[in-house]
């Protein structure tokens, strides 16, 4: 199978996009624990976000190689994998498919997001500093400052926007990492892509009830779609 231009079932899909939810979830855990994370992953998972007249899935998430990390969190929670992150990432994930219902009843904020949307640039990969925050501006790269223009753009839409909700996702970490701007705009940014990323699940048939009836399925499409993706590496 080719990463970048898999035809896959609709099904297949709408179980990346829910793997596309997930990884948001996860890379929202590293970040709070540990301060940092990949930025392909984050990439993959923020990019599609910024996708606003998709004429496919595959242009919404073109390399389904990035979203390993997402397809096999996805597969070890329903296997019920025990590890100590797995209990945020779950709560997170169930978070951003709540949000997802309660923007759909609010269709003044859907479009006051695709309207904020308009303008903010894709994320490109960059070489990146490990401790990027302990920078000051005018020692980053144009790369750099691109980036956090990006990140603290969506962050504060998302605060604009899904904040105002009634459910709020309280997110669980180390204090000094949550309470940096670095960290905290890139966890925004992952919250409503995971939301998105959410839609998308749903338009595409997804649903929470099926989580429970379908979940040796889902289980089973994820770790598949994760040999196929390995084996064609």
């Amino acid at each position: 199978m080719n990463s970048s231009v898999a035809e896959l079932t609709r099904w297949e899909w709408q179980t990346v996009a829910l793997a596309a939810v997930v990884q948001s979830a996860a890379l929202v855990t590293k970040l709070a624990v540990h301060g940092n994370a990949s930025q392909t992953e984050l990439l993959a998972s923020v990019n599609p976000l910024l996708v606003l007249n998709p004429r496919t899935e595959a242009d919404v998430y073109p390399n389904l190689g990035h979203l390993n990390l997402g397809l096999r969190s996805l597969h070890d929670m329903f296997q019920q994998v025990k590890a100590p992150e797995n209990a945020g990432m779950v709560r997170y994930t169930l978070g951003m498919l709540l949000l997802r219902n309660k923007l759909e009843a609010n269709p003044s904020m859907q479009e006051a997001i695709r309207v904020g949307l308009q303008g903010i640039h894709p994320l490109q990969l960059i070489p990146e500093n490990a401790t990027p925050w302990r920078m000051e501006d005018e020692e980053k790269t144009e790369g750099q400052l691109g980036q956090e223009q990006t990140f603290e753009q969506l962050a504060t839409l998302y605060q604009d926007t899904i904040s105002r909700l009634a459910h709020r996702i309280q997110v669980q970490g180390q204090m000094d990492y949550l309470q940096n701007e670095y960290v905290a705009n890139r966890v925004r940014s992952l919250l409503l892509a995971g939301i998105r990323s959410a839609v998308l699940w749903h338009q595409l048939g997804g649903r929470r009830w099926r989580l429970i009836f379908y979940r040796k399925r889902v289980q089973e499409t994820a770790g598949s779609l994760r040999r196929r993706l390995l084996a064609s590496i």
